[in-house]
């Protein structure tokens, strides 16, 4: 699994490999120094760029600006390297300090400036963002601001050390302003802010450089704080058929979604379920709705429940929903998408949550839940909710805002407040345990933001589980699946969709990842 880490444990790791293995802080610098210079060296060739400016802070990011400077120097003698230290020498960490004589007597062109006015960055020049880093705990202001924004806009190309200047490491935020990269050089091991919406937007490529860090974070004592989600790691969470399954093995899906005017909804958490490998899907609906259904979807086992007028789900329909599903052998349910909030539904939601094992919580049913969190504190044990930002602001009684500012935090406290897997849905998905696990996930395009996306990813989810993945590999495989079939769809040309083509697109998205065909855009390779 590919590890990543806050800026917290980065300090504590860093702490222990000087305090108790002996491991010189200015050693990392100048491996941190070299890996990003080598990195820098393959654009410098591919663009053939003549100029490069490094932009330093005064601290440990400034050091490695400097390092990687005297490392350009040395491969690139001819190669005009200027470096604006924001900043005086006096105002230099240690290890900053060290490198800053050292390019000093190299001749490199030093610049020390005090306000903005005095970086002058020439157009088609390579920029180097050595200005924050991972220490970042307050808005940007002042001439750091100023000079994000005039790297931000020079059109030039910027490849970041670390993290770009302005990301909050730990989590993604943005403080204030942020240099937008073309490449980010990340330094020993991943920082979860890289992965997190909206930090992500800021990184650009992302490659890693190997610092020397001798030993893996257990070791250290030390546990990671968040995985990426790769290929590898889906791959080895899949459900497999043997040559004797049959339906029922295959998996069965109980469905409860949809009502007389959002039959749609149901529709597509059905057909996502099949197309995720349920070996059957039930689904208990209006009985003047079942004939519509077998229209679109004719394998979806339907149980018709009384319908008069305009029909939603209430409690007096729960024995026959309830013998229906246990009759069929029913390993997992896909509930709330179209159901409504009525205070009957309420009470059969009630019902359906305390008598089946799992399944997945989306929509109104999540809705329901908001109404009287309390209600349902710690009892969604093995369920996973899938809400997008509003419905958790409802659930957290925030706003949608503060749940974008701080995803991560928002889906841990889900999780902990319900007891279940989240699945917080939008750019860079967030999927959490209650045990504080975190996977962010990389895949994703803007044309899955369609109506009844959010049901297919639901029928996908719970399909899996149908299938005996364990809810948190689910949700984990689903949403990878999921926005994998939309880069699929956008690769098609493709700008706006149906929702129910990212269904159709799984077989696709699920043999590359099984083949090995598939590679992450944010990070090459696993």
């Amino acid at each position: 699994m590919l590890e990543l880490v806050s800026s917290e444990t980065m300090q504590r790791l860093e702490k222990i490999l000087s305090e108790k293995y002996g491991v010189d802080t200015l050693l990392l610098m100048e491996n941190a120094g070299r890996g990003v210079a080598e990195e820098i060296i393959k654009v410098i060739q591919h663009y053939s760029f003549s100029k490069v400016y490094i932009l330093c802070g005064v601290g440990n990011n400034g050091g490695d600006g400097l390092a990687i400077a005297r490392h350009l120097h040395l491969r690139f003698p001819s190669l005009s390297t200027v470096i604006y230290l924001l900043g005086k020498e006096e105002q230099l960490k240690k290890d900053a300090h060290f490198n800053y004589q050292v390019v000093k007597n190299l001749y490199i062109t030093v610049v020390e400036v005090s306000l903005s006015y005095e970086v002058d960055l020439e157009k088609g020049a390579l920029l180097v963002d050595a200005l924050l880093g991972t220490g970042i705990t307050r808005e940007v202001e002042g001439i750091y601001k100023e000079v994000i924004e005039k790297i931000n806009t020079s059109g030039d190309f910027v490849v970041a050390v670390d993290i770009p200047s302005g990301v909050e490491a730990s989590d993604g935020r943005i403080m204030g302003e942020a240099v937008k990269a073309d490449l980010t050089v990340t330094l020993g091991l991943i920082k979860r802010g890289l992965c997190s919406f909206p930090g992500r937007e800021c990184v650009g490529k992302l490659k890693l450089a190997n610092i020397g860090i001798p030993l893996p974070l257990e070791e250290a004592g030390l546990k990671a704080d968040g995985f990426l989600i790769t290929p590898s790691m889906v791959r080895k969470m899949l459900p497999e058929r043997h040559w004797d399954t049959h339906k029922v093995s295959a998996g069965v899906l109980g469905v409860i979604a949809g009502s007389s005017s959002l039959l749609g909804a149901g529709l597509l958490v059905s057909l996502s379920g099949y197309r995720s490998g349920a070996g059957m899907v039930v689904w208990p609906l209006s009985s003047s709705l079942s004939p519509l259904v077998k229209l679109f979807i004719p394998e979806v086992v339907s149980v018709n429940l009384v319908s008069s007028g305009e029909w939603y789900y209430s409690l007096s329909h729960w024995k026959i929903i309830e013998k229906a599903l246990e009759d069929r052998k029913c390993r997992a349910l896909a509930v709330g998408p179209g159901i409504g909030t009525n205070p009957s539904t309420s009470l059969l939601l009630e019902k359906v949550v305390d008598s089946f094992f799992s399944g997945v919580i989306d929509a109104d049913a999540l809705n329901i839940i908001s109404q009287n969190r309390d209600n349902w504190k710690a009892r969604l044990t093995n369920w996973v909710i899938t809400p997008h930002p509003g419905e958790m602001a409802r659930i957290l009684g925030i706003s949608v805002q503060e749940v974008n500012e701080n995803r991560i935090a928002a889906s841990l406290k889900a999780s902990s407040l319900l007891g279940c897997i989240t699945v917080l849905k939008g750019a860079g998905t967030v999927v959490a345990s209650p045990q504080g696990e975190v996977f962010l996930n990389p895949t994703g395009s803007s044309v899955l933001a369609s109506a009844g996306s959010g049901d297919i990813l639901t029928g996908i989810i719970a399909g899996f589980i149908a299938q005996g993945v364990n809810p948190l590999h689910s949700a984990i495989s689903g949403v990878f699946l999921h926005g994998l079939a939309g880069e699929l769809l956008e690769r098609e040309g493709k700008k706006q969709i149906l929702s129910r083509e990212i269904a159709e697109k799984l077989n696709e998205a699920r043999r590359m990842v099984e083949n090995g065909e598939y590679t992450l855009s944010l990070l090459d390779g696993d």
